[in-house]
């Protein structure tokens, strides 16, 4: 089941409209601002550019904090849901 949910989430990112639908979402609004509170802009690049190269330590230590946040979790479910319904 899980490689099912692995397809559906490739085949989703592949759907441009769809991701403009969920990047524009109440959801991923807050998840920015929980990405950009306390982290500046050029940090964030950084991160994103060292996770593209394969070192994904920072990008791990941006997710835990958000994941143990007040509702950060939640939020990433649901944010991961929508790809999966869509």
């Amino acid at each position: 089941m899980r490689q099912n949910n692995q397809s559906k989430i490739q085949q989703a990112l592949s759907d441009k409209k769809m991701i403009e639908q969920i990047a524009n979402s109440p959801d991923a609004q807050k998840l920015a601002g929980m990405l950009t509170q306390g982290t500046d802009p050029a940090s964030l690049q950084k991160i994103a550019q060292n996770a593209a190269k394969g070192d994904t330590t920072q990008l791990k230590a941006l997710i835990q904090s958000i994941t143990s946040s007040p509702g950060g979790a939640e939020l990433l479910q649901k944010l991961g849901n929508s790809f999966g319904q869509k």
